[in-house]
């Protein structure tokens, strides 16, 4: 994501930004990224759950992509918001490249800590624990963020025909409205 400017972000869960911390690294090597600059769980006015991290980190290139398991990359070129039915992958750190579909475009789910989010994507998508903060996308167009899912303690496959498993998604069109970012 950019802003106006072309200065370049990256979009999270806003729960994984909770206890303050304002340096975002990369999981795999701790290699800082950059700041956070804003963020977001359950207790805005539309009762989200995002983060912005300004990347700051000169060393480190921000490419705009979906990065899986395998080491390859899929470009992100857009945003859109969600349809029912449609086709849809997500990749977590804990657990990737899952193939799923959109139940509900505007969903709202009360998660075990007590906080309800409002108007997220729904999606037949396996989440674990760990997988927050990653993308929810159709070909080349970014649609969510993953929020949490049903079955976060149990492994995950691909969940086309797991009636019995969904996860929850901040609509990115929407983040990117009201931070002011677009996709490049």
């Amino acid at each position: 994501m950019q802003n106006s400017s072309g200065k370049k972000y990256m979009l999270t869960a806003g729960h994984c930004m909770e206890g303050g911390a304002t340096t975002w690294r990369r999981r795999s090597g701790g290699i800082p990224l950059g700041r956070a600059i804003d963020w977001v769980y359950g207790n805005d006015v539309n009762q989200s759950d995002y983060g912005v991290v300004e990347y700051s980190n000169s060393d480190v290139a921000p490419y705009g992509t979906v990065q899986y398991r395998d080491g390859s990359e899929g470009q992100i070129s857009r945003s859109a918001s969600a349809f029912d039915g449609e086709k849809v992958k997500r990749v977590g750190t804990m657990s990737q490249d899952l193939v799923g579909m959109v139940l509900a475009t505007d969903a709202t789910v009360t998660y075990t800590d007590g906080t309800t989010l409002r108007h997220m994507i729904e999606a037949s998508n396996c989440t674990v624990h760990g997988d927050s903060g990653g993308p929810l996308f159709s070909g080349e167009t970014a649609l969510g963020i993953n929020s949490g899912g049903s079955c976060a303690d149990q492994p995950c496959g691909d969940s086309d025909s797991q009636a019995d498993r969904s996860s929850f998604y901040e609509p990115v069109y929407k983040v990117l409205s009201w931070e002011g970012l677009k996709v490049y």
